[in-house]
């Protein structure tokens, strides 16, 4: 039996009960107890995560941001260069479409 579905097993044996809804995130099952819906999985790496792996989390979080931003901003030059030279009403919709969805995903970043 794997890691996880001892903490679900040990969770059971405790009171708590199963829903038929899944944790968004690890996609286990998510349990009830004393009126508290939770994820004992999540809560379990949650717990054995140290200070250290968090600050590197974060760190890798904002690198992966900065190299978001920039691959964006590459990708809307080239979108705006192959822009003006195009002549193709088609081809024209497509790139704006392209670079709009570019600047929103920019925008929420």
């Amino acid at each position: 039996m794997n890691e996880e579905m001892k903490l679900i097993s040990k969770e059971l044996l405790k009171g708590a009960k199963m829903l038929s809804k899944h944790c968004e995130k690890c996609g286990y099952p998510l349990l009830e107890k004393n009126g508290r819906i939770y994820c004992v999985v999540c809560e379990s790496i949650s717990k054995k995560s140290t200070n250290k792996d968090i600050k590197l989390k974060k760190y890798d979080n904002i690198e992966l941001s900065n190299n978001m931003n920039r691959i964006i901003n590459n990708k809307i030059i080239y979108l705006i260069d192959k822009l003006e030279k195009e002549d193709e009403v088609s081809r024209i919709k497509e790139i704006g479409e392209a670079i709009y969805i570019l600047l929103k995903i920019k925008d929420k970043l």
